[in-house]
């Protein structure tokens, strides 16, 4: 069963985790509150905000050992999409996966060919 319950973050809360995965490696507060200025504008206290609560729920994990902390994310963005994925299907179409891909393809966003490449 998936994890969604333990990982279920917030919009803002997810900027940050994308920012820790696109960037592959640990990183300092400082690291992550000038990439977040630049892209959402976002103070400091904002990031550190963030970091905490992401950090409480178990999301992301500091390394105090360092001279400075780092943070690196607790799942891959792989295994969130898992996770939401599977409580979509479980939820919202009743555990038939087949409904969800009839409506990707009834909406535009999957074709019939994709489903070849399949």
């Amino acid at each position: 069963m998936s994890d969604y319950a333990s990982r279920r973050i917030s919009e803002a809360e997810l900027s940050v985790m994308e920012t820790l995965w696109d960037n592959g490696s640990p990183m300092t507060a400082k690291d992550l509150q000038v990439l977040l200025k630049e892209r959402r504008g976002w103070e400091r206290t904002t990031v550190r905000s963030l970091l905490t609560r992401l950090q409480e729920k178990g999301s992301v994990q500091v390394d105090k050992d360092a001279d400075v902390a780092t943070y690196a994310p607790n799942f891959t963005r792989e295994e969130y999409g898992w996770d939401l994925a599977e409580v979509l299907v479980d939820r919202l179409y009743d555990k038939d996966a087949r409904t969800l891909v009839t409506t990707l393809i009834a909406h535009g966003m999957l074709k019939k060919e994709d489903l070849a490449g399949l």
